[in-house]
């Protein structure tokens, strides 16, 4: 069984409305991984979660047929006494890994995950069981600031200038045993509200909503579809939306990159506006396509050379989150800027989030448009191509962000492993006969 020098993987994809987002995701981060490191896999988790490796995935194509392609592979993770963490290929045909049994020893992994068990916690605790270090926060922060009704209680209101909106939510049992309570209770929110899946992200299944008792029924059913529990808040209007990155340090510090001002085609932010326009915003980032900016791919352990030249570009150019109209950076007032990069640093204290994440702000607005208040909305752990186009603004290259990612990572689970975990204490001994 012959082993590869150690290197990274990319994970991505997993059961979630968000699974071809991640895919765009995944791809990016692949890319901009092999402009400083040899030794890049990437992962895929199709959507009954089965993990695939193999050359082809680094090809968007492969993705849109009915199956992957033939030289894909299934793989699993493992915990190697002595080796560390390993990336095992299940039944092996050309391409990655080339042999049956055929193992890489993992030095890293980046999660590139959007939405689901991917961002909510459930692959964080899995890695975290194995000992991998990997890019993204921890699975407590990643399972809390994905759910928007149980991040509520995290929020440091106090003091801190960040107001939260009015919000219900609902569960569907609850909503079955008494439909017509919660419609009169929704309503008291005003007479219009935003409807969002408690889950989910990418402003899939979010709408405003009219609290007139049959609009209010129908959204509700609809918004069933994507989550067992949903919030309902009050409108905030007039308003703009505005977000922020943050990422943390190798000292622990946090970061705040540049600010956004996201535009919309008609009010909220929709799916179709954050990744299905491809044109671009004021100072909008598109993908490179040439070798040295996201273009020549790795060997060795890596993919093949013939795979490098057919993914150069790999229909990457403006797409994911980077795709956004935006304007950036946000045209507002310095004060405003910087009251809210305070906020976003705040708020990443308070969930404890690693690697890099967004946060997603409203601020209401005069109807003269002067901006009034600071409001929360949400908070991304692993944002659409990792907000690489906010620190680009700041300064901050996407391979310098995923290093410095990566440092921090490495650091993370070296403390976490080194604790003591067994507790001697004899106590099975009591049980056994002298």
């Amino acid at each position: 069984m012959s082993t590869n020098p150690r290197h990274i993987l990319v994970l991505f994809g997993a059961p979630s409305p968000e699974h071809e987002v991640s895919i765009l995701t995944g791809l990016q981060v692949g890319h901009a991984l092999l402009e400083r490191h040899p030794h890049v896999s990437l992962g895929y988790v199709d959507k009954a979660g089965q993990l695939w490796t193999g050359d082809p995935l680094w090809q968007v194509k492969s993705y849109t047929g009915k199956s992957l392609p033939s030289a894909c592979s299934q793989a699993r993770l493992r915990k190697d006494p002595i080796k560390g963490a390993v990336l095992v290929q299940e039944r092996a045909k050309r391409g990655l890994f080339g042999s049956i049994g055929h193992e890489v020893v993992l030095d890293v992994a980046v999660l590139a995950f959007h939405g689901g068990d991917g961002e909510g916690g459930a692959w964080q605790g899995y890695l975290e069981s194995l000992g991998i270090p990997f890019v993204g926060s921890g699975s407590m922060s990643a399972a809390l600031a994905q759910d928007k009704s149980m991040a509520r209680p995290v929020l440091p209101v106090q003091g801190h200038k960040i107001a939260v909106a009015d919000a219900l939510t609902l569960q569907e049992q609850a909503w079955v045993n008494n439909p017509d309570g919660w419609v009169k209770k929704i309503a008291k929110l005003g007479k219009e509200v935003i409807l969002k899946p408690a889950r989910l992200g990418s402003s899939i299944g979010v709408e405003r909503v009219s609290t007139k008792p049959a609009d209010l029924r129908n959204a509700i059913e609809r918004g069933f579809q994507y989550d067992d529990r949903l919030v309902f808040e009050e409108l905030v209007s007039p308003m703009i939306e505005i977000n922020c990155s943050v990422r943390k340090r190798p000292d622990g510090s946090y970061q705040a990159s540049a600010c956004e001002q996201p535009v919309a085609s008609e009010g909220a932010l929709s799916f179709e506006d954050k990744y299905m326009n491809q044109s671009q915003g004021k100072a909008g980032t598109k993908m490179g396509s040439k070798a040295g900016s996201f273009g020549q791919k790795g060997n060795l352990s890596g993919p093949s050379q013939e795979g490098a030249k057919a993914g150069m570009g790999a229909g990457l150019d403006g797409q994911g989150m980077a795709s956004l109209k935006r304007l950036l950076p946000a045209p507002i007032e310095d004060v405003w800027t910087q009251r809210i990069q305070d906020a976003a640093v705040t708020l990443a204290e308070a969930f404890q989030t690693s690697g890099v994440v967004r946060f997603d702000f409203m601020v209401k607005t005069s109807k003269q448009g002067a901006l009034k208040e600071l409001y929360f909305n949400e908070c991304n752990t692993i944002p659409g191509s990792l907000s690489f186009y906010l620190w680009q603004e700041s300064g901050v290259t996407f391979p310098d962000l995923l290093d410095e990612a990566i440092e921090v990572a490495k650091q993370e689970m070296a403390t976490r492993i080194g604790r003591q975990k067994p507790f001697e204490s004899n106590l099975l001994k009591q049980y056994v006969g002298s």
